[in-house]
């Protein structure tokens, strides 16, 4: 679903004129109620829903585990340069610094995988993000805009990167197949819209196939991803996402773009999380402008939550 939506019915009139009309005043509308934003159009910085990416990377290298200590501290210079990042609310991570890899995706600490991007580097975030669907133009069937991650970055912007920031740029149909692909056991499958096509006698005449688009990661590091993304719901920065009586897993986001502060919020996640139905990405365009604590976790969870709860069959 994309915001803002439109009257198709203006575009179906026999009345040619009306229709020229109505189109012209879509194309001039500043909101762009045409661009389907959720797979095409001006790509989205995620920001720390891209630590999904960061930590499956870390988890399938073997060096890292969801208890492995990492560097937190409560800001992190970027290499090479006299420039700090700090956590959200300037917050400490840990008391002694030294998150584990679990409790870093739990509070979203940003000084914590930036420190990781460096520790794996460019080429193996870039596979891991490839092996989610990342470069693939797809058709749903209409085309799909390929989400993508940098190339020939410096070690501070491959510290960006590790956080979601930098150049890389993504769909939110592609936030949606990571946390797809960790909810199907590691294998992301290929999106479609159109599940069948009946004639006028309500035959079916065209049916459309699960296909796989590839594996992501294993099954373990999937259960490893899914059981930390459930920490993230239950006691971290994506509470807003809870349902009651249903776990769900999900990992929250507020991506920095531009110079004066603005930011979009994001959530994506699945449920019920022991049993996945749904998988869902959210994303609330320009959620803050001025850092008045609209984030991802207090605007786009709750919206998550609402598609989840009628989304699941209890």
């Amino acid at each position: 679903m994309s915001r803002p939506a439109y009257d198709p019915n203006a575009l179906s009139s026999h009345n040619l004129t009306a229709v020229d009309e109505a189109y012209r005043a879509l194309e001039a509308d500043p909101e762009r109620p045409l661009v389907n934003r959720a797979i095409a159009g001006d790509l989205y910085p995620p920001g720390s829903v891209f630590k999904l990416v960061t930590a499956a990377a870390a988890l399938e290298s073997g060096d890292f585990t969801p208890d492995t200590e990492l560097e937190g501290p409560v800001t992190y210079t970027l290499p090479g340069t006299s420039t700090t990042l700090p956590n959200f609310g300037g917050a400490a991570c840990d008391p002694e610094d030294r998150p584990t890899l679990a409790e870093s995706v739990q509070v979203s600490c940003n000084t914590s995988f930036a420190w990781l991007a460096g520790e794996l580097g460019a080429d193996a975030l870039r596979e891991q993000a490839e092996a989610f669907g990342f470069g693939q133009t797809l058709q749903v069937p209409m085309d799909v805009t390929a989400s993508s991650y940098p190339e020939g970055i410096d070690d501070a912007q491959l510290a960006l990167t590790g956080i979601g920031q930098h150049e890389v740029r993504v769909t939110p149909l592609q936030v949606a197949l990571i946390s797809a692909g960790i909810a199907n056991d590691g294998v992301v499958m290929t999106p479609y819209l159109v599940d069948t096509t009946r004639n006028a006698d309500l035959e079916v005449i065209d049916q459309t196939d699960p296909r796989t688009l590839g594996r992501a990661v294993s099954g373990s590091t999937a259960q490893a991803l899914t059981e930390m993304m459930q920490l993230v719901v239950e006691r971290g920065s994506g509470q807003g996402a809870a349902l009651p009586g249903v776990p769900v897993a999900g990992k929250t986001g507020t991506a920095e773009f531009g110079t004066n502060g603005a930011a979009h919020a994001w959530f994506t996640g699945f449920a019920p999380a022991d049993d996945p139905q749904i998988a869902v990405a959210v994303v609330v365009e320009s959620a803050t402008d001025n850092w008045t604590g609209e984030t991802g976790g207090s605007v786009a969870a709750p919206v998550a939550r609402a598609m989840l709860e009628a989304g699941v069959d209890r």
